[in-house]
């Protein structure tokens, strides 16, 4: 068995008003924050929060990867052929406009995650 792990840290938002409408930043501020649906081979897989993170077990071999919020928005799909055994991580997120976005972690991207947050013990 291969794994998939995909990690959607929590969000840090800076806004600024030059670059936010004031529409949207009450969207942002009012509205849940809803979990992304995880496509993985073309079905439905699972759901991922913020702050959290989903581990799949796979068979090795040719596997596509995207994430989905509200049946609309996609992110861009990710293509991978896995080892038996290997593992792969992800990080997911949204775009300034909401689409969700999907790529491979790299190690200083893990590092990060995994550091405690200022004020968490």
């Amino acid at each position: 068995m291969s794994t998939i792990r995909i990690v959607r840290p929590k969000q840090h938002w800076s806004v600024l008003p030059r670059t936010v409408l004031p529409t949207a930043l009450l969207v942002h501020l009012f509205r849940p924050h809803w979990n992304f649906t995880v496509l993985l081979d073309n079905h439905a897989a699972g759901k991922i929060g913020n702050d959290q993170e989903k581990v799949f077990d796979v068979e090795a071999g040719e596997h596509t990867l995207r994430m989905r919020f509200v049946q609309l928005r996609t992110s861009e799909e990710i293509r991978m052929c896995l080892k038996e055994d290997e593992g792969r991580q992800f990080i997911c997120g949204t775009s300034g406009f909401g689409w969700p976005t999907l790529r491979e972690a790299s190690p200083e991207d893990l590092a990060r995650i995994r550091q405690p947050s200022v004020g968490e013990d």
